[in-house]
């Protein structure tokens, strides 16, 4: 097999018809719903939390029913108080919130959530947000 030498190889070509290399682009902000029963406190801290780490966060605070404490990010959900049994560490949410804010997939979140923690603390879902 024919192996080009180092002086074939040059800067990307150019010219009408081809396209132009374009730098990649920031992810765009992450985007958080919490959806919480209507007697709990716990969103607005973790609303001032992610805020602070986070400024260009999109944070959506929903009532739901009064045992739900959900966070999703980026549409996929990833805790859920009601399928957990316990409320999220706060730490844990704001940590995953900036991976998911530098564009990390889902898969990456939940690894590193696994790898940290030795247990699973997110929810695992399919593409409709239904448990597996």
């Amino acid at each position: 097999m024919f192996m080009p030498d180092m002086s074939d190889v040059g800067p990307p070509a150019k010219g009408p018809g081809l396209p132009e290399r374009i730098p990649e682009a920031e992810p765009p902000p992450v985007k958080v719903r919490i959806e919480h029963g209507r007697s709990c406190e716990m969103q607005l801290e973790l609303k001032d939390a992610i805020l602070k780490e986070i400024p260009e966060a999109q944070i959506d605070l929903v009532v739901g029913e009064d045992d739900a404490f959900e966070i999703q990010i980026n549409g996929k959900l990833i805790f859920s108080k009601i399928q957990l049994g316990h409320y999220p560490d706060m730490a844990e949410m704001v940590e995953i919130t900036k991976w998911g804010n530098k564009g990390k997939s889902f898969l990456h979140l939940y690894l590193c959530s696994v790898a940290e923690g030795g247990q699973p603390n997110m929810v695992i879902t399919d593409k409709k947000n239904t448990p597996l």
